[in-house]
């Protein structure tokens, strides 16, 4: 019944909604991840932080591949899942420690261009036609970036320097997404994602470690699950829809990342951030209508 259920609003709603909602929801699951990294940076160490993350996130897959008898693991693309996973947990050692010196709402304005910047590796990378618009997208966004950062009108901090060079880490994971949904299941792109990470964060986790209380541990299992949630649901949207369609709606990520700065630390973006943040939003949705565009001529 639940089935068919499903597949009565699969046939209702097209692709691009869907892929818009799966957006929408990795963007909700994002904010919690990154709230509750951010409650924890005074009390347990980012690298334990990222393998709790990851360690987590990976107990949350396994009841679904034990029922398969782990058939979703196979994959011909090893190393591409190693691009995918190093690179993720990369960003995630960049992400968290940049919430150690600026607000979430700035992390995540500036973590803003990595749509604009995916776009030009992928025309790169993947093949993708390159257009004006796109070119003219990125300018934008860049302008957008340099109004949130505002160098040398105001001092550059170590937490922006970090969510700049974790765009770049998410760039190259976006890319190897991109590339895996051509190949594997979501599921199965998530679960290397998370083997690779806890494999990798284990180490680094045991020159800092800090047991953890009852009250941290439930925290830190919520983070795992909503990151886990996180890449699911990301990873389904770009196979849902292609990637210009859906990277808009990840925007959501700056509301409500503000809001639950303001309620939990008291802390909210300042003007610049939102006037860039929004210029940066704008020139997505400007290469989005565009590529959408060009497709339907395209077609005709």
């Amino acid at each position: 019944m639940i089935r068919a259920y499903i597949s009565r609003l699969r046939n209702k709603y097209p692709s691009a909604v869907e892929g818009a909602a799966w957006m929408m929801a990795s963007a909700t699951t994002w904010s919690v991840m990154v709230a509750i990294a951010r409650g924890l940076k005074d009390d347990i160490h980012l690298f334990e932080v990222v393998f709790f993350r990851s360690f987590f996130g990976l107990l949350v897959l396994v009841p679904l591949f034990w029922s398969k008898n782990f058939t979703g693991l196979r994959t011909n693309r090893f190393g591409m899942h190693m691009v995918r996973g190093l690179s993720g947990v990369a960003s995630l050692y960049l992400l968290f420690g940049a919430l150690f010196f600026i607000p979430m709402g700035d992390v995540a304005a500036i973590t803003f261009t990595r749509p604009l910047l995916a776009s030009v590796c992928a025309i790169i990378f993947l093949g993708e036609a390159s257009r004006g618009h796109r070119w003219t997208a990125v300018i934008f966004g860049l302008i957008g970036a340099y109004i949130i950062v505002r160098p040398g009108v105001s001092p550059v901090s170590w937490g922006q320097i970090l969510a700049i060079i974790c765009v770049a880490t998410m760039v190259v994971n976006s890319m190897a997404i991109k590339s895996l949904t051509r190949t594997d299941a979501a599921d199965t792109i998530v679960v290397w994602q998370m083997i690779v990470f806890t494999t990798v964060s284990l180490g680094p986790a045991l020159f800092y470690w800090v047991t953890p209380t009852w009250e941290q541990l439930g925290l830190l299992m919520l983070m795992g699950f909503a990151g886990t949630l996180t890449q699911r649901a990301m990873t389904r949207a770009y196979r849902a829809a292609d990637a210009t369609i859906v990277l808009p709606f990840e925007y959501t990520r700056l509301p409500f990342a503000a809001f639950m700065g303001l309620v939990l630390f008291s802390e909210f973006p300042d003007i610049w951030v939102w006037i860039g943040g929004t210029i940066i939003f704008a020139a997505t949705v400007y290469m989005a209508h565009k590529e959408r565009q060009d497709g339907n001529s395209e077609l005709k």
